[in-house]
């Protein structure tokens, strides 16, 4: 049973509370983000319990409760986390008879491992994304996605391009990237997302990050996205999803998949009406996120290079196949 946030976030040393808060609230998007905030949190654990004199066992125990509290809530969106975090804590019971900070140390190591290793694939994917890139002029990115992020940067090296950000109201996911690209010295043009179709004509490609994706090529991204696909599809509108293979999810395969994740939106929709309406039995709930299927995606740009969507299964697989690698109990039907 998962534990309650607040019994989880009494186990974090101070520093990272804020850190802890913010995926809790949804204050700080993007599953890159979250994966790398946990990460600090695994550390923090770790290194302060052992100071503090906390025998090993106790250490790791602490620490999977706050891997498993992310797992069972932020995971089950984005199964990204729960791979990310289940590499993280790989072979953590063997630290169990060390002393504390040999078992901090062993556990800080294999975090470190991943992060270089995911901030390789991250670089990776980014790259091929900007070398696509390089001859558009005119471009749509939807809802926030750090990767995103840095292919907004990245390719502001061969010139400012024109940028049409929707708002994606949902989680606001359209502002952060404003910042990033007056700062890279692009032209922005922000829109509600019932003006999409009329900016995506003339568009050469639009792109997102995805939170999620299927080896038979279906992306999962913040709600809004399918409006994005459908439109792209009857536009021509080459749809790429930005994303390391850590984010497959391949429970499909193995006749699992997805649970939809609903947000209540009562305080964001109705914030603006007056006395004169109530929003007492008025349902603003909606899922979190949405699947975007295979046939409107133009390719994925991954670390091992753009994949076609409709191409996807043997790809994933391999790298399902490669995630698993020493995963002890954890089977690929079971951890992803």
């Amino acid at each position: 049973m998962c534990m309650r946030a607040e019994d989880v976030r009494a186990l974090l040393p101070e520093s990272v509370r804020p850190a802890f808060d913010g995926i809790v609230d949804q204050s700080i998007l993007g599953a890159s983000k979250h994966i790398s905030l946990i990460g600090e949190m695994i550390e923090a654990v770790a290194r302060v319990g052992a100071g503090a004199g906390r025998s090993a066992a106790d250490i790791v125990a602490d620490v999977k409760s706050v891997a498993q509290f992310f797992i069972e809530t932020r995971g089950e969106a984005s199964q990204a986390v729960s791979n990310a975090i289940l590499i993280m804590i790989r072979g953590i019971d063997a630290c169990r008879d060390l002393a504390p900070d040999e078992a901090a140390t062993r556990i800080v190591e294999a975090k470190d491992a991943y992060a270089t290793q995911a901030a390789e694939a991250i670089s990776t994917c980014v790259g091929y994304a900007v070398e696509l890139a390089r001859p558009m002029k005119r471009i749509f990115v939807y809802d926030y996605s750090s990767t995103v992020e840095k292919f907004l940067r990245g390719i502001a090296a061969d010139g400012p391009r024109e940028v049409i950000i929707p708002e994606s109201r949902i989680i606001d996911g359209g502002k952060p990237f404003v910042r990033a690209c007056q700062e890279s010295g692009h032209a922005v043009t922000f829109i509600p997302e019932a003006a999409m179709m009329c900016f995506l004509k003339g568009c050469d490609a639009a792109f997102m990050g995805a939170e999620t994706f299927y080896p038979d090529g279906t992306g999962f991204n913040t709600t809004g996205s399918d409006i994005v696909g459908v439109l792209c599809a009857h536009l021509d509108v080459p749809l790429y999803f930005l994303t390391p293979l850590i984010k497959l999810d391949v429970r499909p395969v193995y006749g699992g998949g997805k649970r939809l994740v609903y947000d209540d939106l009562a305080p964001k929709l109705s914030a603006g009406w007056g006395d004169d309406i109530s929003s007492e039995g008025v349902n603003f709930t909606v899922p979190e996120l949405i699947g975007v299927p295979a046939e409107q995606i133009r390719a994925f740009v991954t670390e091992r290079g753009v994949i076609p969507a409709t191409q996807m299964y043997a790809p994933a697989m391999e790298y399902s196949a490669y995630l698993h690698e020493g995963m002890g109990s954890c089977d690929e039907k079971g951890a992803a």
